[in-house]
């Protein structure tokens, strides 16, 4: 049978839609644009501004802070727009956003900028008055920011619409807002730090940043004043002027960031002396603020240099703080230990236990008779991780069973219960027992049971023991079956 002629469908999505558009007049355009507008909020002022360039009558950013006003008003409950409100809100801002996107790549910065102004605005007041842990109103403002840089890097931005960006950014940039709620003023400050490189304002930009630095007071406000300083430096250096550059350097080496650049430079041209004398200073700079952090990273710097110039023993030096004298670290703990020779490495470590031992326990007797005094140096702790990087495990398990604590010995028993189960066991069987008569929730019944099933897989010598102990909880504590059920689970295991 043949197939009979078929007419062939309309394509389904863009060509359909292009098919009705050519179909309608203008006339029905005007009337469907009048009867959605009256419908649908907002959509007469977005339509408006799409076409501002079509009227001069129209104020774009007097429609759109209008327009975001009314959004932010809808969204809020008594001047608060919750965290569900916050993500809705961010959405149609967004999406209003889109069009001055659009209206920049129409050749269009000027009505773009026009709308950003008043929308940066209005959106940095409701972050103050809104639940914003999504970060949905920062995303939005961030996508505000990018759409002035945009407008900056336009190759339509007349020179006059980059002088009004200039001097809106200028302002805002005085507002304590911008840097109280996120990190949106220093990315405010990197579009103005550009439009002056662009527009040569290097006065103006110059007086501006100085005034802003002794308006900045508390500590929490200091890293804004590195940032400018920091920021300066950089703008020098974009406008080719290296000397002032310099100078700048010269008076902010009390800024890591700053100083380590110039470490940086002069490792570069070998000048390892004075990278040395650079870290030297940076360290009693630290030292005076009381920043451990900071001290612990150029020591890091002179390690590196100490690498460099083969200077073994600053290499063990700095290798041997990094590894042992705040948190153990094992890669340095390593790297320490490859600058010996095997025999001398044993002495080495022989006489750091035995001093490290001596401190502990000198310090301990000085608690003697205070509050904080344990019966046990703190010994365990800090020289555990010692002994299983060289697997003294007899030593180790020595510490383990002074503390006679099950929690303790847990935490080495994947060191230990392969070559001294005995030992273990004379912990963990009897800190069973008590730990079953002070167990009272079922989340507490399995952790004991997870625990007893752990040490029984693990040390299978244990298993009937265990079981005896199980069988002994199970008659002692008859009317709380959920522990019953975990204790039988104790008693099922193989």
């Amino acid at each position: 049978m043949g197939m009979k002629n078929k007419k062939p469908a309309t394509k389904p999505g863009k060509t359909a839609f292009e098919a009705l558009l050519h179909k309608i007049d203008l006339e029905e355009y005007r009337e469907f644009l009048r009867h959605y507008a009256a419908k649908n909020q907002g959509f007469q002022a977005e339509l408006e501004v799409y076409f501002a360039d079509k009227d001069d009558r129209i104020d774009v950013s007097e429609k759109y802070e209008d327009l975001v006003r009314k959004l932010i008003r809808r969204y809020s409950d008594q001047g608060y727009v919750d965290y569900r409100a916050a993500t809705e809100l961010s959405n149609e801002v967004d999406r209003l956003l889109s069009t001055g996107y659009d209206l920049a790549a129409k050749g269009n910065p000027r009505d773009a900028f026009l709308m950003a102004k008043p929308v940066l605005r209005q959106m940095m007041e409701a972050l103050t008055k809104s639940d914003d842990s999504s970060g949905d109103i920062g995303g939005t403002i961030d996508n505000i920011i990018q759409l002035i840089a945009t407008v900056t890097q336009a190759v339509e931005a007349a020179p006059e619409l980059k002088e009004q960006v200039f001097a809106f950014l200028q302002n805002e940039l005085t507002e304590k807002i911008y840097f109280e709620y996120g990190d949106f003023g220093y990315d405010l400050f990197r579009v103005y730090q550009g439009l002056a490189v662009q527009l040569g304002k290097t006065n103006e930009y110059v007086r501006f940043v100085d005034a802003q630095v002794p308006r900045i007071g508390t500590p929490h406000e200091n890293y804004r004043g590195e940032f400018y300083r920091k920021q300066n430096i950089a703008f020098f250096q974009a406008i080719g002027k290296p000397e002032e550059a310099h100078k700048l350097i010269l008076q902010s080496l009390d800024i890591v960031e700053v100083r380590q650049g110039e470490v940086e430079k002069a490792i570069a041209r070998k000048d390892l002396a004075v990278a040395k004398e650079l870290i030297t200073e940076g360290i009693h700079l630290a030292e005076e603020k009381g920043r451990r952090g900071t001290v612990d990273q150029w020591r890091k710097e002179l390690l590196r240099i100490a690498l460099l110039e083969n200077d073994l023993d600053a290499v063990r030096l700095y290798t041997k703080h990094f590894a042992v004298n705040s948190r153990f670290d094992a890669e340095y703990y390593k790297q320490w230990k490859k600058t010996y020779p095997p025999d001398q490495w044993k002495e080495t470590i022989a006489q750091y236990l035995e001093a490290k031992t001596e401190e502990i326990t000198e310090a301990h007797e000085k608690k003697k008779g205070t509050p904080w005094h344990k019966p046990n140096p703190p010994l365990l702790s800090a020289l555990a991780p010692v002994y299983i990087e060289e697997k003294y495990w007899d030593r180790l398990l020595a510490l383990v069973k002074k503390e006679n604590s099950l929690e303790i010995a847990l935490q080495y028993h994947e060191y230990l219960f392969k070559k001294y189960p005995s030992d273990l066991l004379e912990i963990y069987l009897p800190a069973f027992r008590r730990w079953g008569d002070q167990v009272s929730s079922r989340q507490e019944y399995a952790k004991l049971a997870g625990t007893m099933k752990k040490v029984m897989e693990d040390i299978p010598v244990s298993k009937e023991q265990i079981r005896a102990i199980a069988r002994e909880l199970k008659a002692k504590y008859a009317r709380k079956p959920a522990f019953i059920d975990e204790l039988n689970a104790v008693l099922r295991v193989d």
